[in-house]
């Protein structure tokens, strides 16, 4: 594979990844603000409060990821090899982040056990609705997913070089191999 369809596929990868947690980000934006009109009757203020905590952790996460993946996307095809290690960085960081919000999230503190009232299953259902568990489920892990292939796609040798590259000064990269032995 050349190396500028290499570089548009890491841009392409960023970028979807970009979009996947600003949905992300505007779906639990919503979740939250309908929590906050909830008039519950039966749920414990305790669950409120942990169903609200886990949504704002989701969504401080999603978004700060947004902006800074966006960021990332700007600045992805340039050659520079601080991009390649803020990938490396960032990448497996926050699609940890996002795992760990998708597996400790908010449908836990209003899990039914089936023996509570009805009323009281249509409450849990309001606060964590099912449509909100797939979409921020299936946006999240496939950022991560993404982010995961990123971190790996871009340790590959050529893109290695294409980042090590010094492009308008007439420099060229070469390893330390190169430099000693010449």
């Amino acid at each position: 594979m050349q190396v500028g369809t290499q570089v548009r596929l890491v841009f392409w990868s960023v970028a979807a990844t970009a979009v996947l947690l600003v949905l992300d980000a505007a779906v639990t934006a919503v979740v939250q603000r309908d929590l906050a009109a909830l008039h519950s009757v039966l749920m414990s203020p305790r669950q409120l409060q942990q169903v609200e905590a886990d949504y704002t952790n989701n969504l401080l996460v999603a978004s700060v990821g947004a902006v800074i993946v966006t960021a990332l996307a700007l600045v992805v095809r340039r050659h520079s090899p601080k991009i390649r290690a803020a990938i490396w960085v960032i990448g497996p960081l926050l699609a940890l982040a996002l795992l760990c919000g998708l597996v400790g999230g908010p449908e836990w503190a209003v899990a039914p056990t089936g023996d509570e009232p009805e009323l009281l299953r249509q409450e849990y259902a309001r606060a964590v609705p099912e449509w909100y568990l797939w979409v921020h489920g299936i946006a999240g892990l496939f950022a991560a997913g993404l982010l995961f292939f990123i971190a790996g796609f871009i340790t590959r040798s050529d893109l290695r070089e294409y980042y090590m590259e010094t492009h308008g000064t007439g420099d060229s990269y070469r390893s330390w191999i190169d430099r000693t032995s010449g």
